[in-house]
C-alpha cells in the first residue's frame, strides 16, 4: 500500500490564505499524485505478475481511496479492493491485499516480486510533479 501525503508546502502565512491551500487545493494535489501512483502500480503488476495463475485481477483491484484528514495533515490511501474465493469448496476468501503482500514479499518456495516498491520508486518524481502542477495552477489563480 502506497501512501502519499502533503502537510503544508511553504510558510506563506503573510502571502496566501492558508485555509484555501489546505482545502480543495491539497485534495487536488493528493488525487493527482495518487492517480499517477495507481497507474504505475497497475502497469508494474501486469508486467511482473505473469505466469500460470495470473489473471490480472490483482492489478485491476488497485485503487485510491478518499482524502483523509488527521492531526498530521491530509493523506490518501492506495490499496486493493475486494478479494476472491480460493479453493474448490469455495469456503475461504482471500483479500487482494493479502495476495499482494505474498507477491511483494514472497513465501517459502515463492520468491518475492516487489511490484509495489518498484512502481513507487519508478513514479516518485512523476507523482511529485503532478501534485506540483496542481499547486502551480492554484498559485496562478491567486495571481502569483
Amino acid at each position: 500500500m502506497a501512501r502519499f501525503s502533503v502537510d503544508g508546502m511553504f510558510d506563506f502565512d503573510e502571502l496566501l490564505n492558508a485555509r484555501a491551500l489546505t482545502g480543495d487545493v491539497m485534495n487536488k494535489m493528493l488525487h493527482s499524485a495518487a492517480d499517477v501512483i495507481v497507474k504505475t502500480q497497475k502497469q508494474t503488476a501486469q508486467r511482473m505478475l505473469k505466469g500460470r495463475y495470473a489473471t490480472g485481477r490483482l492489478a485491476n483491484s488497485i485503487s485510491k481511496g478518499r482524502v483523509r484528514s488527521s492531526k498530521d495533515g491530509r493523506s490518501i490511501e492506495i490499496g486493493f479492493k475486494s478479494g476472491r474465493v480460493r479453493g474448490k469448496k469455495k469456503l475461504r476468501t482471500t483479500s487482494n491485499a493479502e495476495i499482494a503482500f505474498l507477491n511483494e514479499y514472497g513465501k517459502r518456495g515463492q520468491p518475492p516480486r516487489p511490484f509495489i516498491q518498484q512502481a513507487n520508486e519508478q513514479c516518485r518524481e512523476e507523482a511529485i510533479e503532478a501534485a506540483a502542477k496542481e499547486y502551480d495552477k492554484w498559485l496562478e489563480s491567486m495571481g502569483f
